[in-house]
Formats: structure tokens, C-alpha cells, sequence
């Protein structure tokens, strides 16, 4: 493998999310300065975004309307093997494919014989593509990936560092086409799709410069992610201006309620909820849970309201042990790290009711099977 400008193709999943655009445009013209590229965007949002792209030369721009996603997915849930569908019935209700397939199909439709996978929400820094390639031309590996990188909380504007629990994060994912075809990506992955992508696939190594991309964190992320503070000694790490001009218009907790319960009345309960003090929808009938509870009387209090909540949004630094045994909630969202660990285990141990955890999520499983799926 030459190390001089190689022909690579970068590929980019997106759902919609225009406030990213400037800043994936903005890396891809700083990583044209080492590589010969293409990108290759793949969005199952609800509109087309191509005019965004038109600037770019050599951008592929392929927008999946509700037709092919409609289609697509019932191949993946056709095809797809394990007994619990969950995570796919998920994907279908909030209206968009899985990363797996996502990525694969972006692979099939670039054309040069290296791939690169950008991710959306990362700063990369412009010699990173170069990086890998001179890297995996030294080890002869077919796939190179990182397992750690940099993050960038765009409020306070502190760095941190993240270290993935599945030892892949797949913004720092590049491998040749060939290690592609033996396998691909699994349609059906709807996150973590790197893990089963690299393992056992042919020769893979793990490259430690972790500087090389920058997660940038705020509201649309935070719960993926688990962030420890960090001093980088040394290193001149930049985050263009253009990371702190991103706004978030809608936050990701109001578009997937909006997805899945469309025009339908809502039921949504906070505990010591953030988020819910700054949001206001017609449909919504909101419940504030806020001020000191004593855990043995909580979920009688809340019933005396109502027992019949559709959502959760728990943002109190203290655990609730038995609520979710008295209330069935359809959706469960955590707003806090604070006893991240514990709550989720209290969620995901609940005996009379079965919960999952897709994207951020905890969704109960009676839910997703049964009839009141909102279409």
C-alpha cells in the first residue's frame, strides 16, 4: 500500500441532522489536504438534504425516504435471526434504519478501494486519514480502528477523553474494500456495528492515537457517552469555532417522543426532570416530580396523579428502587450519570416488567410487542 495520496473513500451517516453539515464539510475539505476523497452521505431523515452537499465535487448524497425504509426494514426483520427483535421494532418506530445496514449500504455505493468512517458529530484532525493508511501499510492490517478518543463538552468547552466499552468506536473505523466484502456490516446492528464488523475478519490492529478525533458532546449525546476530564500535555489540539456554532434545534428526547406517539396524547412523568422545564407541547399532559421523596412512599404519590404514564424522564441523583414494578412506562429516559449504573440496573432487573436499552433508551419490550404501537 503506497502512503501517497491514496484514493479513499469517507463515508457519513446522518438522520437528518443539517446543524452538522458545515462541520462535516468542514473536515472533509481539511482531510482533502493529505488524501485523494470522495464522501459518501447516507441520511434516512425525513427530507432530503442534497442541496447542502451541491459544493462539493465529489460528494455521493443518498437520501432513504419512508418507501425504502419501509422496505429495507422489513428485509433486516425478515432476515434477522435471534429471537428478540426489540432493538429493531424500536428502529422501526422511531422511522429510521439501523447503523449496520446504513454503513454497509454506504460501502456498496463508494468506489475507491479504501474506506473511512466519519462520523458527524467528531472534529478530525486533517492528517488522521493519513495517519491510518501509513500505519496500516507498517503492521500490514487490512482494518485499523481506535477504541479511545477525545471529547469535547461544546457548553463549557472542557476536554475530555472516552474510552469505548466494546473496544471500537466506529468514527475512527478504516479498512480496505476488500476486508469489507469478506463480510460487511451486519444489517441488523443497530448500534456497536464496528465490534462484529472487525472481529475475526482478517488482519485488524488497534492504532493508540487517540488524538486524532475529537467527539464533540452535548445534549444530542450525552448519555452514549461516558467522559472523563482530561490535560493533554503537549499536544496542540484545536476545535474550530465552527463546533461551538452548532445549535441543537430540537433535542433528540422531543423528536423521538414526537416520532413515536406522533399527534397522540402523551403522559410523561419527571423526576426531578431538567429537560422538562424548558419544554412545552400541546399534546403533552406533564408531571413534575421535584423536592425531597422518600423512596418507600414514591411510587403511591405518583399514583395517587396517575398510573398510566407513557414516559419517564428521571433526572434525580438518587435511585428509585420500586417504581418501575408499580408503573409501566413505555419509555424510560435517564438525564443523569450520576447513578447511571445503579438506575440501569434497577431498570433492566424490574421483575414484573421487561425493559431494553437501544440508543440512549430504555423501552419495555410489552410495548414493542404489543398493540398499541403508534403508527
Amino acid at each position: 500500500m503506497s502512503v501517497e495520496k491514496q484514493c479513499v473513500s469517507v463515508v457519513t451517516l446522518l438522520h437528518g441532522e443539517s446543524q452538522f453539515i458545515p462541520l462535516i464539510k468542514d473536515n472533509f475539505r481539511r482531510l482533502l489536504e493529505t488524501q485523494t476523497l470522495e464522501l459518501v452521505v447516507v441520511d434516512d431523515g425525513p427530507v432530503s438534504l442534497i442541496s447542502e452537499f451541491s459544493d462539493l465535487d465529489n460528494c455521493l448524497y443518498f437520501h432513504l425516504d419512508d418507501s425504502e425504509k419501509t422496505k429495507f426494514g422489513e428485509q433486516i426483520m425478515e432476515g434477522y435471526k435471534q429471537p428478540n427483535k426489540g432493538p429493531l421494532q424500536y428502529q422501526a418506530l422511531i422511522k429510521t434504519l439501523p447503523n449496520g445496514f446504513k454503513r454497509d449500504y454506504g460501502c456498496g455505493m463508494s468506489s475507491h478501494p479504501y474506506i473511512f468512517h466519519m462520523n458527524a458529530d467528531c472534529v478530525y484532525n486533517p492528517k488522521s486519514v493519513d495517519r491510518k493508511c501509513r500505519f496500516a501499510k507498517r503492521v500490514s492490517a487490512e482494518c485499523v480502528y481506535t477504541d479511545t478518543t477525545l471529547a469535547y463538552d461544546i457548553y463549557n468547552r472542557k476536554l475530555y477523553k472516552t474510552i469505548s466499552p466494546h473496544k471500537i468506536y466506529e468514527s475512527t473505523l478504516f479498512h480496505t474494500r476488500e476486508f469489507w466484502k469478506r463480510r460487511g456490516f451486519q444489517w441488523s446492528d443497530v448500534e456497536m456495528e464496528g465490534k462484529y464488523f472487525h472481529h475475526d475478519n482478517g488482519i485488524d490492529r488497534k492504532l493508540d492515537n487517540y488524538y486524532d478525533v475529537v467527539q464533540l458532546l452535548s445534549v444530542h449525546n450525552l448519555n452514549k457517552y461516558n467522559p472523563v476530564e482530561v490535560t493533554v500535555n503537549g499536544l496542540d489540539i484545536k476545535v474550530p469555532e465552527l463546533a461551538h456554532e452548532i445549535h441543537i434545534q430540537t433535542h433528540p428526547f422531543v423528536k423521538t417522543i414526537r416520532d413515536i406517539y406522533n399527534k397522540t396524547d402523551v403522559q410523561i412523568l419527571g423526576i426531578e426532570s431538567e429537560f422538562l422545564k424548558n419544554i412545552s407541547e400541546e399534546n403533552w399532559t406533564v408531571t413534575n416530580r421535584t423536592g425531597k421523596w422518600k423512596q418507600t412512599k414514591l411510587a403511591k404519590e405518583i399514583k395517587q396523579t396517575s398510573d398510566s404514564f407513557n414516559v419517564l424522564l428521571y433526572g434525580s441523583k438518587h435511585p428509585a428502587w420500586d417504581l418501575f414494578e408499580h408503573i409501566a412506562f413505555d419509555l424510560i429516559f435517564l438525564e443523569t450519570r450520576h447513578n447511571w449504573e445503579q438506575m440501569s440496573g434497577i431498570i433492566i432487573g424490574c421483575k414484573k416488567h421487561s425493559y431494553i436499552y437501544v440508543n440512549g433508551v430504555f423501552v419495555r419490550k410489552e410495548y414493542l410487542e404489543g398493540s398499541d404501537l403508534k403508527e
